[in-house]
C-alpha cells in the first residue's frame, strides 16, 4: 500500500495543505510545535476517519474536539492511495452534523461508495475491506510507539493461515471475534447485544403486561365515563332552566327598579296604561284603577277656562294695536319735524340770497332779517303749546323745536359777517314737492289713527290707555283665580299620586321580596349544581387524562413485539454458540500460531533487534497471550527479561522490533504496509541510530516510510539517501 498525497481542507493547525508523498522514505524534519503529529494523525484520519473501532460509550476518539479545524475551517481531508494494483481517492468529511465519506476510483473517479455498506458506526470501513485491519490494528502494526500494542486481542486473527482458504477468511474470522465481544455472555449486562436483547425481551413482556392491564383500565374508565357524561348532561339542563329563571327575575328586577322610579313621578295618561299593563295581580289592577278614577273625577270639577281665555284673547289684540297706534304717532311726528325743516330751509334760504345780492350792505338789514326768523320762532312756540294743551305731545314738541331752531338761526343771522361764504339752496320747486307730499302721508296716518281709535270706541289716545288698563287688570285677575285653582288641583293629585305611589311600592316590596327569597334559593341550587358538575368534570378529566396515559397502547401490538423480542433473544443466543464455537477453534489455532507462525515472527524481531544493536542482542520473543509483550535475552546475564526491565533506548529497540516484525509478517499475506515513526530515536545513540537508520532505509525499498524528527541528526544521516532521489523525499514544515 502507497499513500500518494493528501490534502487537508481543515485539519487542526493545517487549512487548505497538500502533501504528495514519495513512494520510500518520506523525512518530514521540522521543530516542536510545527504540525508534524498533528499530520500523521491526519493520514490516519483521512484513511480510517475519527471514530472508535469497538463501539462502547463514545463513538469518536478523544482526539476528535482536539483536531478541529483551528480556523473555523471545514472539516475535512482527501487521500491518494495505491493499493492492490488500484489507485483509489477518499474524500472525508469528518464534522458530526454532516459527516460523509466517498471513494473514488482514478483515474476515471468511479464512485465506489455505495459498494461497502455502513456497520454500527455508520461508518464505511473502506480500509479495513481492502486490508483486513481496523483502524487500531492498523496503528498498532504501522504507527511505532513506545506503548504496549492497543488492540493485541483483535490481532490474533490475522495471523490465521489463509493459504488453503479464501482470501478473505482473516477478516471473517476478525468479525466473529468482534461480534462474540459485542453479543457478550451474560444476558444482565447493560452494553452487549445479549443484555440489550434479553432487556429488551423483559421489557416488551412488562409493556405486554401493562397494555392488559391498561385495555381493563380503559374499559372500565369507559364505562364510568358514559354514565358520569350522561349525569353531567341532566345537571347541565337543569342549570340552563336555573339560569333562565334567573335571567327572567333580572328582568323583572329591572322591570321593578323602573316601576319603583315612577311612583315617584306624576302620571298621564299614558303611564295609567303602562302601570295596568305591568299590575301582577288583580289588587294592584284595582289600586291603578281607583287611583285613575279618583283623579279624572277630581279633573272634572276644575272651573272652565273659557272666559279667561276670551278676555286674554282681547287683551292680546289690544296690545296689537297699542303697539301700531304708538308706530303711528311716531311715524306722524316724524314728518312734522320734516315739515318744519323746510320751513326753516326756505327762510334760511331767502336770507342767503338777500346777502348776495346786497354783499355791502349794513347791519341793519341783518338785524331785520333775524327779526324776521325771531317772528317765524314765536309762531312755532305758540303752536306748540297749544298741541300740548290739546293733548298733542308730538306736534308741541315738535313745534316748539322748530322755535328753538329759528331763534339760534337768527341769532346766527344777526352776528354773521358779510364775507362768509354762501351754501347753494334747494331748489323751490323741489322743497314745495316734498311738502306736498309729507302733507299726504299726514293725512293717511290721521285716516289710520282715526280708524284704530273707532275700533275700541275711544275718543282719544288718552281713552285708549285707559281702556287697555282696565284690560290688562281683569286678565291679570282671571289669572289669579285660574292660578289658585290649577294649585289647588296640583294639589289635590298631588295627594291622590302620594297615596297611590305608597300602596304601589308597599306591593313593590313584597314582589322584591318574595324574588330575592327565589333568587337565593335558585343561587344555592346553583352553587350546588357547579359543584356537582365541577366535581363531574374532574372525574372526567382524569379519566380522559389515564385514558390518554395508555393511548396507542395496543394489547396485539405489544403481544407482537414481546414474540419479536423472545424470537430475537433466542436467535441472538443461537449465534453467541455459533460465534463460540468458532472462537473456540481461533483459539485451537492460537496453538498452531505458536508452532507454525510464532517462530517467523520471533526470527524477524531477532534480526531487527540484532541489526539495531550491533549483535548486541539476538533473541528477542513474542508472547501472545499476554498481548504479544516482547520478551530479551540478555546475553551476559543469560537472564530473559521484559521491556519493562530495561533501559529506556532498549526498551525503544524493542517496540520497534516487535512492531516491525508484525508489520512484516502481516503484510507478507497481503501487501506492504506503510511504516510511520514520530521522534522515536529520540533516546537511541548516534552509532545505534545510523544502525536503525540503515535498516529503516534498506525497508523503505519495499514499505513506504513516514519519519517525522524534529533532531538534526535523522537528516544529517538520512542526507545522502535523500540526496538526488526520486523514491525518497525530504519535506520541510512551517
Amino acid at each position: 500500500m502507497r499513500i500518494e498525497e493528501i490534502s487537508l481542507t481543515g485539519f487542526g493547525k493545517w487549512q487548505g495543505a497538500y502533501f504528495r508523498f514519495a513512494p520510500g522514505l518520506n523525512l518530514f524534519y521540522a521543530p516542536n510545535e510545527a504540525g508534524k503529529s498533528t499530520l500523521l494523525q491526519a493520514i490516519f484520519a483521512a484513511l480510517y476517519g475519527m471514530k472508535r473501532d469497538y463501539v462502547k460509550t463514545a463513538r469518536y476518539l478523544p482526539a476528535y474536539e482536539k483536531y478541529r479545524p483551528w480556523h473555523q475551517g471545514d472539516y475535512e481531508t482527501i487521500v491518494t492511495y495505491q493499493l492492490g494494483g488500484k489507485k483509489y481517492r477518499l474524500h472525508r468529511t469528518l464534522a458530526k452534523e454532516r459527516e460523509q465519506a466517498r471513494l473514488f476510483l482514478d483515474p476515471e473517479w468511479t464512485e465506489l461508495t455505495d459498494v461497502y455498506m455502513e456497520d454500527r458506526r455508520k461508518e464505511r470501513n473502506f480500509l479495513e475491506k481492502h486490508l483486513g485491519l481496523t483502524r487500531s490494528l492498523f496503528t498498532d502494526l504501522t504507527w511505532i510507539r513506545r506503548e504496549p500494542l492497543e488492540a493485541a486481542e483483535h490481532l490474533m486473527p490475522a495471523f490465521a493461515d489463509a493459504q488453503e482458504a479464501s482470501p478473505h477468511v482473516h477478516a471473517v474470522l476478525a468479525e466473529l471475534d468482534r461480534e462474540l465481544v459485542s453479543i457478550g455472555k451474560k444476558e444482565r449486562a447493560e452494553n452487549t447485544l445479549l443484555g440489550k436483547a434479553a432487556s429488551r425481551a423483559a421489557s416488551k413482556e412488562q409493556e405486554l403486561a401493562h397494555a392488559e392491564a391498561a385495555w381493563r383500565l380503559i374499559r372500565q374508565l369507559t364505562q364510568s365515563i358514559q354514565l358520569w357524561e350522561e349525569e353531567r348532561e341532566r345537571l347541565e339542563q337543569r342549570r340552563i332552566r336555573l339560569r333562565e329563571r334567573m335571567q327572567k327575575w333580572q328582568e323583572q328586577d329591572q322591570l321593578w327598579q323602573e316601576s319603583w322610579q315612577r311612583s315617584y313621578s306624576p302620571i298621564d295618561a299614558q303611564d295609567w296604561q303602562w302601570w295596568l299593563a305591568r299590575a301582577a295581580s288583580e289588587e294592584e289592577r284595582q289600586l291603578h284603577e281607583k287611583a285613575r278614577s279618583s283623579i279624572m273625577a277630581w279633573d272634572e270639577q276644575t272651573p272652565d277656562g273659557a272666559q279667561g281665555t276670551a278676555a286674554s284673547q282681547a287683551l292680546g289684540e289690544l296690545e296689537a294695536d297699542y303697539e301700531r297706534g304708538t308706530s303711528l304717532r311716531k311715524a306722524r311726528e316724524q314728518r312734522h319735524m320734516r315739515l318744519a325743516e323746510l320751513a326753516v330751509l326756505a327762510l334760511s334760504t331767502g336770507t342767503r340770497s338777500q346777502a348776495r345780492t346786497q354783499r355791502q350792505g349794513n347791519r341793519a338789514k341783518r338785524k331785520k332779517g333775524a327779526v324776521r326768523l325771531w317772528g317765524g320762532a314765536g309762531l312755532f312756540a305758540i303752536l306748540g303749546a297749544v298741541g300740548l294743551a290739546t293733548g298733542h305731545p308730538v306736534l308741541g314738541g315738535s313745534s316748539l323745536g322748530l322755535s328753538l331752531l329759528l331763534l339760534a338761526l337768527g341769532i346766527f343771522v344777526l352776528r354773521a359777517k358779510g364775507s362768509g361764504h354762501a351754501v347753494a339752496p334747494v331748489a323751490a320747486s323741489e322743497q314745495l314737492q316734498e311738502s306736498e307730499r309729507l302733507q299726504q302721508e299726514i293725512a293717511a296716518i290721521d285716516a289710520e289713527w282715526a280708524s284704530l281709535l273707532e275700533r275700541w270706541d275711544v275718543r282719544d289716545w288718552d281713552t285708549f290707555l285707559a281702556k287697555r288698563e282696565e284690560l290688562q287688570r281683569s286678565a291679570q285677575e282671571q289669572r289669579a283665580v285660574r292660578l289658585e285653582s290649577d294649585l289647588a288641583k296640583a294639589k289635590r293629585e298631588e295627594m291622590l299620586q302620594a297615596d297611590w305611589g305608597e300602596a304601589v311600592r308597599a306591593i313593590l316590596r313584597q314582589e322584591k321580596r318574595q324574588r330575592e327569597e327565589a333568587e337565593s334559593d335558585c343561587l344555592a341550587q346553583l352553587s350546588r349544581m357547579e359543584d356537582e358538575l365541577q366535581e363531574l368534570r374532574e372525574k372526567i378529566a382524569r379519566a380522559y387524562g389515564e385514558m390518554a396515559a395508555h393511548e396507542g397502547v395496543s394489547v396485539a401490538r405489544a403481544r407482537d413485539e414481546y414474540e419479536e423480542a423472545a424470537i430475537a433473544l433466542r436467535r441472538l443466543l443461537q449465534r453467541r454458540d455459533a460465534l463460540q464455537l468458532a472462537r473456540d477453534a481461533l483459539q485451537e489455532a492460537q496453538g498452531e500460531w505458536k508452532r507454525d507462525v510464532s517462530p517467523d515472527v520471533n526470527r524477524t524481531a531477532s534480526e531487527v533487534m540484532a541489526q539495531i544493536t550491533g549483535g548486541a542482542y539476538r533473541d528477542v520473543r513474542l508472547d501472545p497471550t499476554e498481548g504479544f509483550a516482547v520478551r530479551l535475552l540478555e546475553p551476559t546475564r543469560n537472564l530473559i527479561v521484559s521491556h519493562e526491565q530495561c533501559s529506556t533506548g532498549t526498551a525503544d529497540q524493542l517496540y520497534l522490533a516487535q512492531r516491525l516484525a508484525l508489520l512484516q509478517h502481516i503484510s507478507k499475506r497481503t501487501e506492504p504496509l506503510p511504516l510511520f515513526l514520530d521522534d522515536h530515536f529520540v533516546h537511541y545513540d548516534d552509532e545505534r541510530l545510523q544502525r536503525t537508520l540503515a535498516y529503516i532505509a534498506k525497508l523503505a525499498e519495499q514499505h513506504q516510510v513516514f519519519l517525522f524528527t524534529c533532531h538534526e541528526r535523522e537528516q544529517r544521516l538520512l542526507a545522502p539517501l535523500l540526496r538526488g532521489s526520486d523514491w525518497h523525499k525530504a519535506h520541510q514544515l512551517g
